[in-house]
This record gives structure tokens, sequence and C-alpha cells, in this order.
């Protein structure tokens, strides 16, 4: 009986890795402008997704309110196209306080499984994300994937330990006392689908970006100069696989002058 619970277990345990493996996420961060209120923001980025049809869009479906502070630092809406259920739509604003810049970021996120009928992945990224990064305006854009951990860990999924890293390139950074990820200083992880203003681009990329638009052609799935940043495809496949996202920052880091 108890080699069947741990049977049981073990099928459970994978089919939960296999479900988080084609859940994705896009994550875009702009950095709070004091000299924009929060209701101005809001207003702008919902007429501009008002505009845009599913999965991204908010075309004929309900526009979320104005969201309020209260008495917090940060305040949070939520909203789905009436023709996409399965896409979740979150965004959240902070404070506007010049004493609090540094940690200060607008949001908005976009959950979905890779395996929802409704959307077209390929037109996500290569057609509908552009379109949401020109009205958001952001200071940086990935489409995550359940792999970044991992990888800075050093393990592969199945070996994890959410422990200490061994992963020898990550701790020298850690050594350094770097503050790792895009939203720092030291940008150690590369996802799938990834834009820079021009902000961002000269804090986290080593090389100019016309040496870089050079290394990555033909490399690349495709790279876009949209109206105020770069955006580029490293990998296209919907069903990524742990190896292939190791592999494809093996390739690109090189190229971007990461390390």
């Amino acid at each position: 009986m108890a080699s069947q619970y741990l049977d049981f277990y073990k099928f459970y345990e994978k089919e939960i890795k296999e479900m988080e493996n084609k859940e994705r996420t896009i994550r875009i961060y702009r950095k709070v402008d004091v000299n924009e209120t929060m209701e101005e923001r809001h207003k702008k980025v919902m007429e501009g997704l008002s505009k845009l049809e599913a999965p991204l869009g908010l075309k004929d479906s309900k526009i979320p309110e104005t969201p309020d502070f209260g008495t917090e630092l940060i305040c949070f809406y939520d909203a789905k196209n009436v023709k996409t259920k399965g896409v979740s739509i979150e965004g959240s604003y902070d404070w506007r306080d010049e004493r609090m810049l540094s940690a200060c970021w607008d949001k908005l996120h976009y959950e979905f499984k890779t395996t929802y009928k409704l959307i077209d992945y390929k037109k996500i990224i290569y057609e509908d994300l552009p379109k949401v990064i020109n009205i958001f305006d952001p200071y940086v854009v990935d489409l995550y994937v359940a792999y970044n951990g991992s990888y800075e860990e050093g393990r592969t999924p199945e070996t994890r330990t959410y422990g200490e890293s061994i992963n020898p390139e990550f701790l020298k950074l850690k050594e350094k006392n770097c503050n790792i990820g895009m939203l720092g200083d030291v940008l150690f992880t590369l996802s799938p689908v990834m834009y820079f203003n021009e902000e961002s681009f000269t804090k986290l990329i080593k090389i100019p970006k016309e040496e870089l638009l050079e290394r990555l052609k033909g490399k690349a799935n495709e790279v876009q100069l949209l109206e105020k940043g770069i955006y580029i495809i490293f990998n296209d496949k919907a069903d990524i696989t742990y190896e292939e996202f190791v592999e494809m920052n093996n390739i690109f880091k090189p190229l971007l002058g990461l390390i």
C-alpha cells in the first residue's frame, strides 16, 4: 500500500511540474513618474488596451476602474477579455513619491497556459506584445517561464532544492553583492522574449546597440526596434524545455556581453 501512495505522489509531482512548465507570465515594468498621477497613468493604459483585440487587449470588454491606494503604498486591478477568459490580466501602481523611486514600479502582468486553445502563442509574441509595449512604455519586459530559479541555482527543475546556488557564475555575482535581476543592476538570466528601453539597455547590456543587432543577425528568432527600445525573441517555442532554455542562455548571454 505504501508503494502505491509513493507511486501516486511521484505521478502527482510529475503532473504539477509539467503544468508549471506550460505556464507563462508576461511581466511588464515601468518606472514610476512622479509627474504623472496614478489616475492619469491608468487612464492612458486603459485607453490603449481598449483598442487592442484579445488576448492581451481589452476591446469590447469591461475596463477596470481606477484603483484606490487607500492607506497602502500600492494598489491593484485585474481584468479579462471576454473572448479569452483563460488569460489573466493584472496590474498595479506604486505610490508616487520621489523619496522611494528606486523601488517604485507600475506593473502589468499577463498569465496563461500554453495549452489554452484560444490563444496563438506566436501571434502573441510576434504581433500582440509589441503593441502592448508601445502603449505601456515600459522600462523592461520579459516572458517568464518556470526555469529561472533552477538555472540560477545550477540545478534542473527536478533536482532544484530552493536553497543555496551551486552555479559558479551566479555565485561570483552574489559574492560581489550585485543586485541581480532585470530590475536590478546585473542581468544574469535571459527569458525567451525580452524588451529593454534605452535606460535598461544601457544599464544591463554591455555592448552598443548597433553591434548587438549585428551579433543577433541569423541567431535570434526576431529583433524589433520599437518606439523606445529593442524587443528580442531569443526562442519562440511555446513548449521550450529546460535544456533548450539553458542552451538559449549559453548562446545569447555572451552575445549580449553577459556572464
